[in-house]
């Protein structure tokens, strides 16, 4: 019978070893193995969570291996009296114990005792499962039958718990859209603070005060989640923050209550006295004890984070402002890619998005400047996306691709960011020589605002790109270049565009086979030229009402009716 424990221990130290480096590591995307693009509604939301949860039972049955062969490393013993103290307590013991040792190698410092919780439940279910397989047949299908159960159990808890948590009235009202005053104050508190910027050995500090936090929560709500209201407010040496969610296809709402006090001092993350409220129920305190130090010590290891966490010095909490003091922050290679796609998808839409590049690059040198040119870069990106569909490849992912790339060479190169790294300097070049030269309805602005709307549409959803395109114009407004519901309207035909050639794949297909037969301008985009450009702010906010007012309102329907005209939104 030493064999078999020789044979086992062997094993059990050759799979701590294997845990100790990255090859085990399951892979997802993005923190917690998902992207920030499916967190756009309640549905996405919920599905996130899903994936969430798969990838944290993979990580703790990547460890459940450990406790299986501890157990068949210890001798058999008879009583279940002497199972339990002389072989199922040791065992975990030792599992756990090369755990620690497992993830100390992997992450290159020693886990906190809450890092260790999620591999330990996997040890646990190990060492369960090792003590069924000796106790025979019987014992190994009453353990996978409990298991089981359990899991049914706990799933359907969740769904009635989620059923009775919806309430028939939001907590949080409806607010009116910020005003361009207020979204001026925002981008300038933003000002000179990117973290790529600061000097080595500078520090940059960001003050927020708590209705500017406010505002600024409410507005990538408004930009990313029409559905979503939000309330946030600083309150002691933490904040508060509450959420009321439309559920789709319901009159029902989920209304969210969560309170906190974060600090971050010297890249390491804390927080203290957290609660949360999920409709009518509260969650327990004690249960949040448990789970917040586990939750913040996943969000101190996740491997983008680890490397952008050092540069913070402090993030502090007033009852009337947050501040966040930080050094220069070299962010990890395609950390923007991971996030939008999430860590599957993104090497794939890099690869794809670089493809149409370099067909766009090759094709437009030779092609006649002017709306020629535009009319080719549209026809040359949707032929290749056109190929990649009959090749089996999704036809809105693939156009998807082709308007990523149409926004880097026709709009801006470092829009190159969102699938990777910066455009390297010979394409970034050979672009800006072709956006000299490419106009659409004549305007060279206009090809731009089309292509860069289309490609932040093509990012997330429609909202983010109408938000930027109308933030643009709006501080254009305030000694810019004015106010221009010609370029609005730019930025919506690239929007719609974006939205009909990627709304789904039998959408997407027609769209190839529009663009096939040739561009015609008043198909994508209508005339524009008579309409109000140059718009101070005064004027914006006397004559017009600012955004929102009656005639704002007039102009915006009509920028709607002319693009309801163009035959390649009507399908």
């Amino acid at each position: 019978m030493l064999f078999p424990r020789l044979l086992a221990l062997g094993c059990l130290l050759g799979w701590a070893a294997l845990l100790g480096t990255p090859f085990l590591e399951p892979s997802g995307r993005g923190p917690g193995g998902t992207s920030f693009l499916d967190m756009r509604s309640l549905l996405g939301a919920a599905l996130a969570l899903g994936r969430i949860l798969l990838r944290a039972s993979l990580v703790a049955l990547r460890f459940a291996p450990l406790g299986v062969l501890s157990v068949f490393v210890l001798p058999d013993l008879g009583s279940r009296l002497r199972r339990a103290g002389l072989v199922a307590l040791p065992a975990l013991a030792l599992g756990t114990a090369l755990a620690w040792f497992a993830l100390a190698a992997r992450a290159g410092s020693a886990p906190g005792p809450f890092e260790i919780l999620l591999p330990g439940s996997g040890i646990l279910i190990g060492v369960s499962a090792g003590l069924a397989w000796r106790r025979g047949f019987r014992a190994r299908l009453l353990f996978v039958s409990s298991l089981l159960a359990q899991a049914l159990v706990l799933l359907l808890l969740a769904a009635g718990f989620g059923v009775l948590a919806l309430d028939a009235e939001p907590a949080i009202p409806e607010r009116p859209p910020l005003s361009s005053a207020e979204k001026r104050q925002l981008v300038e508190r933003f000002q000179g603070k990117n973290p790529r910027k600061v000097p080595h050995g500078a520090t940059r500090t960001l003050r927020l005060a708590g209705p500017e936090l406010d505002r600024l929560v409410a507005w990538a709500a408004q930009a990313t989640a029409p559905r979503v209201r939000t309330a946030v407010r600083l309150q002691g040496r933490g904040l508060s923050a509450a959420a009321s969610v439309r559920v789709p296809r319901t009159a029902r709402w989920l209304n969210l209550e969560a309170a906190t006090s974060p600090r971050i001092e010297k890249g390491r993350l804390s927080t203290e006295g957290s609660r949360l409220r999920v409709g009518q129920f509260g969650v327990p305190p004690l249960l949040l004890d448990v789970v917040t130090p586990f939750l913040v010590a996943g969000l101190q290891g996740d491997r983008d984070l680890r490397r952008v966490l050092p540069a913070v010095e402090s993030l502090a909490f007033t009852p009337d402002r947050a501040e966040l003091s930080y050094t220069r922050v070299d962010m990890p290679p395609g950390l923007v890619a991971r996030l939008v796609w999430g860590e599957e998808a993104s090497a794939a839409t890099r690869e794809a998005v670089y493809a149409h590049i370099d067909r766009l690059l090759a094709a437009l040198g030779a092609a006649p400047e002017g709306d020629a040119r535009f009319a080719h870069a549209l026809e040359t990106a949707f032929a290749l996306a056109h190929e990649r569909t009959t090749a089996g490849a999704s036809g809105a992912e693939a156009n998807r691709a082709a308007i990523l790339a149409l926004g880097v060479v026709l709009g801006h190169p470092r829009l190159a960011r969102s699938v990777g790294e910066r455009l390297d300097d010979e394409r970034s070049r050979a672009a800006v020589r072709l956006v000299r030269g490419t106009t659409l309805r004549g305007r060279g602005d206009w090809a731009r605002h089309f292509t860069v709307s289309g490609a932040l549409t093509a990012l997330s959803s429609v909202a983010p790109s109408d938000a930027a395109g109308l933030l643009k114009e709006e501080l254009d407004a305030d000694g810019g270049s004015g106010f221009s519901f010609a370029d609005l309207l730019a930025d919506r035909a690239g929007t719609r565009f974006a939205d009909v050639a990627t709304r789904d794949d039998t959408s997407a297909q027609r769209m190839q086979e529009r663009l096939a037969r040739g561009f015609r301008v008043d198909d994508f985009f209508p005339p524009a030229a008579d309409l109000p450009e140059g718009i101070p702010d005064t004027e914006l906010q006397a004559r017009y009402g600012g955004v929102g007012g009656p005639l704002y309102r007039q102009e915006a329907d009509e920028l709607e009716r002319r693009l309801g005209l163009c035959a390649a939104y009507r399908e």
